[in-house]
């Protein structure tokens, strides 16, 4: 995952291209009430009495607090690999041919200050798959851990392609899954249910082997990026990536031991999106 972190002077929000990138915006005078851990984004209370200037492509404000609050890999080499003892790594996207506009969600792409012209210039989709880096957008992967089909399965982490998290994987996503994730998370949305954000869903002429249905019939098929928005993309992984031995699978995070790091992540998270709670440690 390529985190940036963007600032906008009403409202803070990351965005993630998937393939991804984040993006964080400050609170100003203006309240919100937010509630998120990484994926997951509840309503924002929402002031009209502001004048608020929209954004260019060209004239987003980052700040990428994130990559200045917690640790990154001194590494740059790109190559997979356990990484401990940081929050980041940083991975410029890997480029894809002929990127095109699938779809967008105007009102999602509205939380950056983004107007309909904006959306409909013909960079777009350069910008959005990543090919192209927005200015001041500092791309890094985010390492945390996980579990899947009920084990816990050490270090994971997104990526717009390889990132030292990818594993045996490309770190690429195909469009028919992108189309529906981007979907869903509008849909989640309008059904009132906590969650990110899909801004863009962004295709190509790219293509990776997937075997859809694993019974050896493998098929190429287009790499594909959606955009997520959040105020964050911290996320329980985030913390997993400390856990000791599991007891059942025997893995462990990467940063097993490191409280201090522990420490410094739950200081920037509560101090970042929990203010409120800071008064009670």
């Amino acid at each position: 995952m390529s985190h940036f972190s963007w600032s906008r002077k009403i409202f803070p929000w990351h965005f993630v291209l998937k393939s991804n990138l984040a993006f964080t915006r400050k609170p100003s005078r203006f309240p919100s009430k937010q509630c998120c851990v990484n994926y997951f984004c509840a309503g924002l209370e929402q002031s009209t009495n502001y004048d608020s200037k929209m954004a260019t492509l060209e004239t987003l404000n980052f700040d990428n607090l994130a990559l200045r609050s917690l640790p990154i890999d001194k590494e740059l080499d790109n190559y997979v690999r356990q990484v401990s003892g940081v929050c980041f790594s940083r991975v410029q996207p890997t480029p894809v041919n002929s990127a095109k506009t699938v779809v967008y969600s105007s009102q999602a792409m509205s939380l950056l200050d983004l107007t309909e012209e904006e959306l409909n210039r013909a960079d777009f989709a350069e910008y959005f798959s990543g090919n192209k880096l927005l200015p001041g957008a500092e791309p890094a992967a985010h390492c945390y851990c996980g579990h899947q089909f009920g084990y816990f399965s050490g270090q994971l982490g997104d990526g717009a392609g390889l990132t030292p998290f990818s594993r045996q994987a490309d770190g690429r996503k195909v469009l028919r899954s992108s189309i529906r994730e981007f979907l869903c998370s509008e849909a989640m949305h309008f059904l009132g249910v906590p969650t990110t954000r899909a801004g863009s869903c962004v295709t190509s002429d790219s293509k990776i082997i997937r075997d859809i249905f694993y019974n050896g019939n493998a098929i190429r098929e287009k790499c594909t990026v959606v955009l997520r928005i959040a105020p964050t993309f911290i996320r329980f992984g985030s913390f997993e990536i400390f856990k000791p031995i599991d007891s059942m699978t025997g893995r462990r995070g990467p940063s097993a031991g490191r409280t201090d790091i522990m420490v410094q992540l739950l200081d920037y998270t509560v101090n970042t999106f929990f203010p409120e709670c800071a008064q009670y440690r």
